[in-house]
């Protein structure tokens, strides 16, 4: 192994080039003092004597006093090795203890796609998680929902959803009407319309909760999906439409 490679190597665990060259150089060349260095690796000596502080505040070199001048000598390299083997240690301890008071999927994956194929992919995603129920928001009127839940392929969707005896509550914040309020006459759909008081006269979102996931499209150009996957978030969505579930109304 060169000396470059060892420099880089020591630099990887955080001793910088300078100190690397000095404990080198005096691992070499046993006793020295700060000037005797500083001739040899041809550095300024105040450059040095810092350095060798450095290095003896790390345990590499220890100071001693001969006939009135201080020497410094180097502690041997397996130093080095036990002291990032107590590193690790501390780090795997600390990882454990992590692991005992952070629940697993506290810290959520986000992404985004776009188009109304991926909200298809999406959409029989869910077929696949076998879930109970799948709870829609904002479902309304709208062009480009049509264009989704009409075609052949939303029939396909909703066939294997009522034979996987899939339940969809959809909560609407405004009076369906045409294509849209077909869905609500499917099987296995429950239905309800929020107060007066929260609904909304244009819809440019829907919302989608099922099984640790958040589903957050917004019916704009282009049609983007914000996808969440955690189960701790995608329970408080599901918790907050069980509230406004119950503070709704049914649809006729």
């Amino acid at each position: 192994m060169d000396k470059e490679h060892i420099l880089k190597t020591f630099e990887s665990i955080g001793i910088p080039k300078m100190q690397t060259l000095v404990y080198l150089d005096l691992l070499k060349n046993k006793e020295s003092s700060a000037t005797e260095v500083s001739k040899r690796t041809k550095m300024h000596r105040a450059n040095v004597y810092d350095t060798l502080t450095k290095l003896k505040e790390r345990n590499l070199v220890y100071l001693t006093t001969k006939e009135g001048t201080q020497v410094f000598s180097a502690l041997p390299s397996e130093l080095i090795v036990r002291e990032e083997k107590d590193r690790l240690e501390n780090l795997k301890l600390a990882m454990d203890y992590i692991k005992t008071i952070y629940l697993p999927g506290q810290i959520p994956k986000i992404y985004t796609v776009e188009g109304a194929s991926a909200v298809k992919s999406l959409l029989f995603g869910i077929l696949e998680k076998n879930s109970d129920l799948v709870w829609i928001y904002g479902l309304a009127e709208n062009e480009h929902m049509m264009d989704l839940m009409g075609d052949r392929l939303m029939n396909s969707f909703h066939m294997e959803r009522i034979n996987k005896k899939i339940k969809m509550r959809l909560l609407f914040d405004k009076m369906p009407t045409g294509g849209i309020k077909e869905i609500t006459k499917l099987n296995l759909v429950e239905t309800k319309l929020l107060p007066k008081n929260r609904q909304t006269k244009t819809s440019h979102m829907t919302q989608i909760v099922c099984d640790g996931f958040v589903y957050i499209t917004l019916w704009l150009d282009p049609i983007c999906t914000i996808v969440i996957e955690n189960k701790l978030i995608a329970k408080e969505y599901s918790d907050l439409y069980e509230i406004l579930w119950n503070h709704s109304k049914d649809i006729d």
